[in-house]
């Protein structure tokens, strides 16, 4: 019995130990000149999440904002003094995001991205690779819409603008097709970008049911693509162009255009968060 009591004496005393250790720890930190710095400047710069919301449409989704992480910005600092540079940041994360709304449609990132997403929807290959060779020249992210079957035809070009940040969209609305798009993107991909859009035809169930981000947008040409465009911009919209003539044509200036109205063209992965 003596030593049961020794056992449970020593215990108690340890539990205390490691108490007041992490109490004075915790003290001589808050007095830590850094630490009070880095408290001032979290304080100074915290921004927070701009919320999304919902319509009878869909949701436009919302803008993480983002905090200081004090605990690993003054670890980061230890035996370097205070510097801005090391400060490390964290997400604070929204309410409506894109993993929260699986079963609606997205129809508009936030405006306060500034940026705008477009979309070809590819038929059959006879003008893709000239506009998205003029997407490349100027270092834009366009999203490719396609079914499983153009994906399996062209699997190798696809996966090949899928690496340099081409979004591979899904469009079509059939349960044996989507499979096929979504075994070829995990062939290209361990954690491929996968979203489905509505163009023409419902695809909200088929791809929800699979867990896919889908999207849907009333801002869809098949030509005059230059002039819709215009009259529609605005930031957080997505843009549905056909694979065609007029699209080749315009293309370019049209991305001419959106960037001197300082909107930067984004694929659809770098505007939903």
């Amino acid at each position: 019995m003596k030593k049961y009591f020794e056992y449970i004496l020593l215990f108690a005393i340890t539990c205390f130990s490691f108490y007041y250790t992490e109490k004075v720890t915790k003290i001589m930190r808050e007095k830590d000149p850094v630490m009070k710095s880095i408290l001032k400047y979290k304080e100074d710069n915290y921004e927070e999440c701009r919320e999304g919301y919902e319509t009878s449409e869909g949701v436009v989704l919302g803008v993480p904002g983002v905090m200081v992480d004090v605990d690993s910005s003054y670890r980061a600092m230890q035996g370097y003094g205070y510097q801005e540079d090391l400060m490390v940041f964290r997400e604070v994360k929204c309410d409506i995001t894109k993993d929260t709304v699986k079963n609606k449609y997205i129809i508009k990132g936030n405006p306060a991205t500034l940026s705008v997403s477009l979309f070809i929807e590819v038929k059959d290959l006879s003008y893709i690779k000239d506009i998205v060779k003029i997407a490349k020249y100027k270092n834009i992210k366009l999203n490719l819409v396609v079914n499983g079957s153009i994906l399996e035809k062209e699997k190798d070009y696809m996966s090949e603008l899928y690496n340099l940040g081409f979004d591979i969209v899904y469009g079509g609305n059939d349960k044996e097709d989507l499979k096929k798009y979504i075994n070829i993107m995990n062939n290209i991909s361990k954690k491929p970008r996968t979203y489905c859009i509505n163009i023409s035809k419902d695809n909200l169930d088929i791809c929800s049911d699979k867990n896919i981000t889908t999207l849907k947008t009333s801002n869809i040409y098949m030509k005059d693509i230059f002039l819709n465009t215009k009259k529609n911009l605005q930031t957080g919209e997505f843009f549905v162009y056909g694979e065609n003539a007029n699209t080749k044509e315009e293309i370019s200036s049209l991305i001419n255009f959106i960037l001197g109205k300082q909107i930067k063209i984004v694929n659809v992965s770098n505007m939903l968060f």
